[in-house]
């Protein structure tokens, strides 16, 4: 039997009893888009469109206006990327600020000084907004920014704490880390007291346990300058 032929019977045999073969389904050549539902999905960045028309991711669009977000534990990661965007801003234009907005919680010492050294290594003046919450070794950061130009939103909660270790291994290596904790600590008191101007013996009280403050208890400790919204030099 011929292809053909082979064909037209299975045609027939499909329409004994009058009924006929359901027809096939098309297949759209449409994406349908996908959506990060389920943990550990990469996130969708959000487009923006800017006012040539172009359509861009959010944290570009930010960066092109020289805002730098920092929304996530200080790793060594995130202390690269910002950085390498802090040395990128510096040598588009040395003499305009750079903003940085921050609500941070976690984050070594290590690596929240190396953004603090970068910060003190540009030209460039930079303001630091607070929101949200930001505790621990990320603090440093919000103190340590351009002296008048370090600000709060008025719901933000400020943490100074110690840093944290985990101490194990033998009890030589135990009293090794022991040694550099204590070091980290120090270390910690002496950047808050050289960004706030208090005594290091003052401010060594503040970070004996976790030391919980509003943004106008913080003011009058000199960590930051202002609040967003209620000073009225800020909102212009």
């Amino acid at each position: 039997m011929s292809a053909l032929a082979s064909a037209h019977a299975t045609v027939a045999s499909a329409n004994v009893g009058g009924r006929r073969p359901a027809p096939r389904r098309s297949v759209s050549a449409r994406a349908t888009p996908t959506r990060a539902g389920k943990l550990g999905d990469t996130p969708v960045p959000v487009a923006v469109r800017t006012s040539q028309g172009e359509v861009i991711d959010c944290f570009t669009a930010l960066m092109r206006n020289r805002i730098i977000f920092i929304q996530e534990r200080v790793d060594e990661d995130v202390a690269t990327r910002v950085c390498a965007e802090l040395l990128a801003l510096q040598y588009e234009d040395s003499t305009a600020d750079i903003r940085i907005f921050i609500n941070c919680t976690a984050g070594t010492q290590y690596c929240v000084t190396t953004i603090l050294d970068m910060m003190d290594y540009i030209s460039c003046d930079i303001s630091v907004i607070a929101m949200g919450c930001v505790a621990g070794p990320p603090a440093m950061l919000m103190a340590g920014a351009t002296k008048g130009k370090r600000f709060a939103y008025p719901s933000c909660r400020i943490i100074l704490s110690q840093p944290l270790g985990g101490l194990s291994g033998t009890s030589y290596e135990v009293r090794i880390q022991a040694k550099e904790l204590s070091r980290n600590a120090r270390s910690q008191v002496a950047f808050f007291s050289k960004f706030t101007g208090l005594e290091f013996d003052k401010m060594s009280e503040y970070l004996v346990r976790d030391s919980y403050m509003s943004p106008q208890e913080a003011i009058e400790i000199n960590l930051i300058d202002g609040i967003i919204g209620v000073d009225e030099k800020l909102t212009r």
